[in-house]
């Protein structure tokens, strides 16, 4: 059995986690994290991280805590390459988020071929999160946002999927995604539609600034 969590890496977010392991007898927890992060897990150490995963562990970090205590086992399913790869793409959309911002020009083929190489890297790693989660199962196991692809996957190999979502995943940057992925699937999307979440997200970004991201991601973008 996995109990797939849709959650935001915020702290606030992870808590209803650990709420759910607390209540059930959970055999394994796997977090979306580098799997080199994981020998630093087993050693009852949070490992090194740079600004691309420094809010990742600080959401986890409670929930890391809360596994090490009861002596639950922490996996981390991401691969290590492609997760170099993707912080790169985030690294720039943050700089020409920034740009448009100082500029007040938004290029949206530039966003666009960024969101859309990131959401190929993902499909691509896949059947390897796959693979490494179908490896250390256990009984019971609670995921940490496995995507539809890792989904499927697993269902193949004979996995029983419960998906729980704790966050409703509104906020401009994951409108964009879904934009994008409707027109990977073929439909025909309107730029300005892009160009309204761009600037939302940019509003995003200042609410971060002013709030800080935890704040921020309670708030209702619409």
């Amino acid at each position: 059995m996995i109990f797939n969590f849709l959650s935001v890496n915020t702290a606030w977010n992870r808590e209803k986690v650990i709420e759910f392991i607390d209540r059930y007898e959970v055999d394994a927890v796997f977090l979306d994290l580098p799997s080199s992060f994981e020998a630093y897990l087993a050693k009852k150490i949070l490992p090194p991280a740079d600004v691309s995963y420094v809010q990742d562990l600080r959401a986890s970090e409670r929930l890391i805590d809360f596994c090490w205590s009861k002596k639950i086992p922490i996996y981390c399913y991401l691969d290590n390459k492609i997760s170099e790869d993707r912080k790169e793409i985030q690294v720039d959309l943050a700089r020409i988020a920034l740009r448009s911002k100082l500029t007040g020009v938004i290029n949206v083929f530039e966003w666009k071929k960024l969101i859309f190489r990131d959401l190929h890297l993902r499909e691509v790693s896949s059947e390897y999160i796959a693979m490494r989660i179908r490896e250390r199962a256990k009984n019971v196991n609670v995921c940490i946002n496995i995507p539809p692809e890792v989904e499927s996957y697993l269902e193949k190999e004979g996995f029983e999927i419960r998906k729980i979502s704790i966050y409703d995943f509104k906020r401009p940057i994951d409108r964009l995604y879904e934009l994008v992925l409707r027109e990977m699937s073929g439909e025909d999307v309107n730029n300005e539609l892009y160009l309204e979440l761009i600037k939302k997200h940019l509003a995003f970004i200042d609410t971060v600034v002013e709030v800080g991201y935890e704040n921020a991601c309670k708030f209702i973008w619409l």
